[in-house]
């Protein structure tokens, strides 16, 4: 029964319709509190947040002052870290057994930091990405 009504419903389309019909639902106000601040959390106007709950979709909330602040500095870290590594990349080997007198040390410790930095973008563009009102394509096929 539920790939019955799947099918049936239509996928949310922002592009090519504009939603005008409305759909109401009877609620307390401690649940209309409860949602309006979940939508709230998460970004998402209330008719957005729902219509994303419809579609068994958990939107994710978003991050506070304070989180956005750490994220910001952990940015910053994820910058340094790619400054130092394309410096030492910049630097001769006999430069760099100066400074760092062991090669085998350094060559393990700038793949640790590539990795490291690689692993901090992919954080910071996952945490970056809006929720959404997830489409319904797949089970219409």
């Amino acid at each position: 029964m539920k790939q019955k009504m799947n099918k049936q419903s239509p996928a949310p389309e922002r592009n090519k319709a504009t939603r005008s019909v409305f759909i109401g639902a009877k609620v307390t106000p401690l649940q209309k509190e409860y949602i309006k601040s979940q939508a709230e959390q998460c970004g998402m106007s209330v008719s957005d947040y729902l219509l994303a709950c419809a579609y068994h979709y958990q939107p994710k909330p978003r991050l506070t002052k304070e989180e956005t602040d750490l994220l910001q500095n952990l940015d910053n870290c994820r910058s340094d870290l790619v400054k130092y590594t394309s410096a030492l990349r910049g630097m001769s080997t006999k430069q760099r057994m100066t400074m760092f007198n062991q090669i085998p040390f350094m060559v393990g410790w700038l793949k640790e930091l590539g990795s490291v930095a690689e692993s901090v973008c992919q954080f910071l563009n996952a945490v970056k990405e809006r929720n959404k009102i997830p489409s319904n394509e797949k089970s219409e096929e």
